[in-house]
């Protein structure tokens, strides 16, 4: 019994130094775990590109949400909770982007929208059928409910959305694996931030489909842009063709009025010759036959003269 005490007194004695050795490790451990400079980083580089993608107009709720987790992440690691400040950081980082998801979703639904308003009126004001391809469903960039897992599988099950947002889909993947893991308090926060992953894969997703589209539209207008331009190009050219056929025919027109008139001017000088011809032959004719009046008159005034000498004669010959 008392070999056995000593043994065991001995044996405490032995573990002392071992049980401290591992404390001080606990301890130490504990005070070494590193601040998560490099999550809040993230974080507020998350905040900054939400801020610059207008998230205050598309999602200020969620914005707002990111600002007051980052900054309640900074306090705790100022007051030496690094645990907290880590799980703080990486909230604010997904609510951030979030933030972002949802304001990219909403501008690249906006350009759609926009894309396909400028093509019918292209369409129109070219005559031509309607498109005839169906658009593809817009949401309005809000957040889906549901467990996670589950949204996460229904979105890898999706055909259309196959390939997209891989990165986004990863950091879902990990978040959903995650809480799968965690138990205790920690599971809410593991909860929000598995519902912020993959909501943001889901938006970043169809985002990334909606744009292949807006892409496709414009090349699609592009080529609307380009046909349109090739009318107005036609057009110009027939109406410059009409201009100069009309300009030519105003042409032969001024020289056909220009030669009527030349006629009628050399017409009318012939015919004022012909006059002036005519009013000499009369006035010589006239002339002429005064001068004949004037000599039958001298003859005649001659022969009354000799008739009255020759009378005056005979009378003094009787005279006498």
């Amino acid at each position: 019994m008392n070999a056995s005490f000593a043994q065991i007194r001995c044996s405490r004695q032995a573990l002392r130094p071992l049980l401290l050795t591992a404390l001080l490790a606990v301890l130490g451990g504990c005070a070494s775990v590193p601040p998560p400079t490099a999550e809040l980083t993230s974080a507020q580089q998350a905040v900054s590109r939400a801020t610059d993608a207008d998230a205050d107009q598309y999602a200020p709720d969620v914005v707002a949400t990111a600002r007051s987790e980052l900054a309640l992440a900074q306090a705790a690691m100022a007051k030496g909770r690094q645990g907290d400040a880590r799980t703080l950081a990486l909230s604010a980082a997904a609510a951030a982007e979030l933030a972002y998801a949802q304001s990219h979703a909403e501008t690249v639904r906006q350009d759609y929208q926009q894309r396909r308003g400028e093509i019918a009126t292209l369409r129109q004001q070219l005559q031509m059928d309607a498109d005839t391809e169906a658009g593809i469903a817009t949401s309005d960039g809000g957040v889906e409910a549901g467990d996670p897992a589950m949204r996460l599988q229904a979105l890898d099950a999706d055909p259309q959305l196959a390939g997209l947002a891989a990165f986004q889909r990863l950091q879902a993947r990990q978040a959903v694996e995650a809480l799968a893991t965690v138990r205790g308090s920690q599971r809410a926060n593991a909860m929000v931030l598995a519902a912020r992953r993959v909501s943001v894969a889901e938006l970043a997703a169809r985002s990334e489909l909606l744009q292949r589209e807006v892409d496709r539209l414009d090349r699609t207008r592009s080529e609307l842009l380009v046909e349109a331009s090739r009318r107005e190009a036609e057009r110009a050219r027939q109406e410059a063709e009409r201009l100069r056929v009309q300009a030519q025919i105003q042409a032969e027109e001024a020289q056909r009025l220009r030669a009527e008139a030349e006629a009628a001017a050399i017409a009318r000088q012939q015919a004022e010759e012909v006059i002036i011809d005519v009013g000499g032959e009369q006035a010589a004719k006239l002339k002429a036959a005064r001068k004949r009046e004037a000599e039958l008159a001298r003859q005649e005034a001659e022969l009354m003269a000799a008739q009255k000498a020759v009378e005056a004669g005979k009378g003094d010959e009787s005279g006498d």
